[in-house]
């Protein structure tokens, strides 16, 4: 694979970010199985989002295909009959949307169902590239792990979009790729960050997802092996 932030980059521009998506994560999740004892479970969740752009777009006026007026000089009617000109006008839009599938990493320990860590590799959706109704899913949905004491991954390799961080990591923001984590541990949350730029590789993550529970995640590598699954550089390249 030839500079994988270049490769990155192809990938986000040619829109193709939501089937590259997928690849990687799964190879993410191989060696995190590699890493982790059997009683942990890594599965691959999913939820399908409807993308469509911010409203405030011009709708468009349709006239029906049947308009009913009266004359200038309407008849004699009767009570309770009406009178005068009738119109109508029916607001119409057709409004473009897409169908995008999210996936994300949740780990589980057994024999307790509880989840005890998610890892989220971001997509443009998720930084407001549809509209905001999925950012702000996204948002709860990391809210709501980190207050329930969840061990958070999350890799935003995208240079588009809004980032909202927390505010211990505000300053990665500045980095054209980031990741970072949030981990539990007697009663404190440790936050950590990882930010590269080119023509720095993509690090190496060292993740603490439980209690005396820690993995490293190398991106290159796993990104590199996503690149080869299914030629990624040739695909990019056609569109």
């Amino acid at each position: 694979m030839t500079n994988p932030n270049d490769l990155l980059t192809r990938i986000e521009t040619a829109r193709l970010w939501s089937h590259f998506h997928k690849d990687w994560l799964l190879q993410i999740r191989q060696t995190l199985r590699e890493q982790l004892p059997g009683e942990y479970r890594v599965f691959v969740e999913s939820d399908t989002v409807l993308i469509a752009p911010e409203s405030g777009e011009a709708a468009g006026t349709v006239l029906p295909d049947v308009a009913v007026t009266y004359s200038e000089r309407p008849p004699a009617t009767t009570p309770g009959t009406q009178s005068g000109r009738a119109t109508a006008a029916v607001i119409e839009a057709d409004v473009p949307c897409d169908l995008e599938v999210h996936y994300s990493l949740v780990i589980r320990r057994a024999p307790e169902p509880f989840v005890v860590a998610v890892a989220e590799l971001l997509s443009p959706s998720n930084k407001g590239g549809g509209n905001r109704l999925d950012e702000q899913q996204h948002l709860r949905k990391r809210d709501e792990s980190l207050n329930a004491g969840v061990s958070l991954l999350e890799i935003d390799p995208l240079l588009g979009g809004r980032r909202e961080l927390p505010e211990p990591l505000a300053r990665l923001a500045d980095d054209e790729r980031i990741a970072w984590t949030s981990t539990f541990d007697t009663g404190r949350r440790q936050d950590r960050g990882w930010g590269w730029n080119p023509p720095d590789a993509p690090p190496t993550l060292d993740w603490r997802i439980d209690a005396g529970q820690q993995v490293l995640i190398d991106l290159a590598r796993t990104l590199s092996d996503a690149a080869a699954f299914n030629d990624w550089e040739r695909l990019a390249a056609s569109v």
